[in-house]
C-alpha cells in the first residue's frame, strides 16, 4: 500500500511539473504578456528614449527600474529580425521570443528553486506521509506557478528572492542584502520586508539591503549619459511613489484585487466595459481614499502584531517561515495594483498550513476551515477559471471575486496564526 502511494505521488508529481514547464512556459513565448512592454522599455533606453512619459503596449506603461530595462539590453541587437507571418510566431520578433524563452527558464528554475527551499525547511517522513504532502501542496499552488509563467510575471521572482534572502544561502553576509535589493529595484514589493528587518531591530540588514539597492540604482549612471539616465531615473521613483494619486485611489481599474481596488468597486457606480457594476453606495473619492488607507493601515497592523506574537511565542515549528508567510499573505491586499497572480506570494502561508495540518500540530474551528477552503475556491487555487465561460470569468473580475476571496483568505490565515500561537504558548505554560 506505501509502494503503491509513493509511486502515485511521484507520477503526479511528474506529469504537473511536466505541464507546468512546457504549456504554460510555451504559451507565454507566443502570446502577449508584460514582457512585450519590457523589451520595448529596453528599446527606448537603448535609443535614450523616454521610458516612463508614454504608454509602449496598448495604453500600458513601464513602471520598472532603468536598471531592469538595462539588464535586457543584451536582446535589443535582435529586434530588427522578425519570424514570417505564416509560422507559429508570425511576426514577432526575435528579441521579444527570445526574452520570453529566458524568462521562463529561469522562472522554472526559481520555482524548483522554491520548492528545494521548502523541502529543506520541512523534512517529512515517513515517504507516505511526504508524497501526501507535496501533492496536496501542487494540487492547491500549481495553479499560481501556471499563471506566472502563462503571463509571463515577476511574482515568482519576487517569492523567491524573499525566500532565498531569508531561509537560503543569503542569510548572512556582506552579500546577505543582494537580493533583497535586487527584488526591490525591479519591484518594489519587497520593501515591504524591511518592516520585518525593522521589528527584528536588525539596522544591520536595512543598512545592507539599502547599499545593495542604491548601487543597483546607480549601475545605469556607469553607461549612458548622466543627464539623461538621472532624469529617467527620478521619472522612475516618481512613478513608483507610493502617495501618488494614481496608487492611493485606483478608479475604473478591472481585474485587480486589492483593497483599494475593492474599495472603488463596492462604493463607486463607474463604469467599466464587460464589468457588471456592483456598487452598494456611491462615496466621494475623499471618502474613498480615507476607506482604503485605513485598510492598509489595519492590515500592516494585523502583520505587526502578529509577527511579534510569533517572535514572543517559543516553541512554534519553523518560526521564521511562519513570519515569512504573514508578510507575504498581506502583499496582494496592501500594495495597489495587484492582479490574480500576485497570489502566489500565498504559497508559504498554504504551506504552513498544510504542514501543521499534516502533522497534527493544530486544527481551527471547523468553520474557520471551512471559509479557508472557501477562500481557496474564491483564489481559484482549486479550480482553473479558465475553464469556465469568458462571460463568467468577465463577471467573476467584475465582482472582485479573487480580491474578496484574498481578503477572506488573509482573515483566515490570521485566526491560524492567532490561534497556532496561543495553543504553543499555552503547552509551554502547561509544561511548566
Amino acid at each position: 500500500m506505501q509502494s503503491n502511494l509513493k509511486n502515485s505521488g511521484v507520477k503526479v508529481l511528474k506529469w504537473i511539473f511536466t505541464a507546468l514547464i512546457f504549456w504554460p512556459a510555451f504559451h507565454s513565448i507566443s502570446s502577449g504578456n508584460d514582457f512585450d512592454i519590457f523589451i520595448r522599455a529596453a528599446y527606448a533606453l537603448h535609443d535614450s528614449g523616454e521610458l516612463y512619459t508614454k504608454p509602449f503596449v496598448n495604453g500600458l506603461y513601464y513602471y520598472y527600474s532603468p536598471f531592469f530595462a538595462m539588464l535586457l539590453q543584451p536582446f535589443v541587437f535582435l529586434r530588427e529580425w522578425h519570424f514570417p507571418k505564416e509560422s507559429m510566431l508570425p511576426g514577432i520578433s526575435y528579441a521579444l521570443v527570445a526574452v520570453k524563452i529566458i524568462w521562463s527558464t529561469l522562472t522554472v528554475i526559481m520555482i524548483v528553486r522554491i520548492i528545494k527551499i521548502v523541502s529543506n525547511e520541512f523534512a517529512i517522513e515517513p515517504s507516505r506521509k511526504r508524497n501526501i504532502f507535496w501533492i496536496i501542496l501542487m494540487l492547491l499552488c500549481y495553479r499560481w506557478f501556471w499563471m506566472n509563467l502563462w503571463y509571463g510575471q515577476l511574482t515568482i521572482f519576487l517569492l523567491w528572492v524573499i525566500l532565498e534572502s531569508f531561509l537560503g544561502k543569503l542569510q548572512k553576509g556582506w552579500h546577505s542584502g543582494l537580493l533583497m535589493g535586487l527584488g526591490i529595484n525591479v519591484k518594489v514589493i519587497p520593501l515591504f520586508f524591511m518592516g520585518k528587518y525593522g521589528l527584528d531591530l536588525n539596522y544591520k540588514a536595512i543598512i545592507n539591503v539599502l547599499i545593495w539597492l542604491m548601487l543597483f540604482i546607480f549601475i545605469p549612471f556607469i553607461f549612458y549619459d548622466f543627464d539623461y539616465i538621472s532624469k529617467q531615473t527620478l521619472s522612475w521613483l516618481n512613478t513608483i511613489n507610493p502617495l501618488q494619486q494614481k496608487h492611493v485611489i485606483t478608479v475604473g481599474e478591472g481585474g485587480f484585487v486589492d483593497v483599494g481596488a475593492l474599495v472603488v468597486k463596492y462604493f463607486t457606480s463607474y463604469k467599466i466595459p464587460t464589468e457588471p457594476t456592483v456598487c452598494i453606495t456611491e462615496l466621494s473619492h475623499n471618502s474613498i481614499f480615507i476607506i482604503t488607507q485605513i485598510m492598509r493601515l489595519l492590515l500592516i497592523v494585523v502583520v505587526a502584531f502578529l509577527y511579534l506574537k510569533i517572535k514572543k511565542s517559543k516553541g512554534i515549528h519553523h518560526a521564521n517561515f511562519l513570519s515569512i508567510a504573514v508578510f507575504c499573505a498581506s502583499i496582494p491586499l496592501i500594495f495597489p495594483h495587484q492582479r490574480d497572480y500576485s497570489f502566489a506570494l500565498l504559497i508559504p502561508s498554504v504551506v504552513y498550513m498544510v504542514y501543521t495540518f499534516m502533522h497534527n500540530r493544530y486544527s481551527m474551528h471547523p468553520i474557520m476551515s471551512g471559509l479557508t477552503f472557501v477562500a481557496l475556491i474564491m483564489l481559484g487555487s482549486m479550480i482553473f477559471f479558465e475553464f469556465f465561460s469568458l462571460d463568467f470569468r468577465y463577471w467573476m473580475l467584475g465582482v472582485r471575486l479573487q480580491g474578496l476571496g484574498g481578503l477572506l483568505y488573509f482573515i483566515c490565515f490570521s485566526v491560524f496564526v492567532f490561534g497556532y500561537t496561543k495553543k504553543v504558548k499555552l503547552e509551554g505554560i502547561n509544561q511548566l
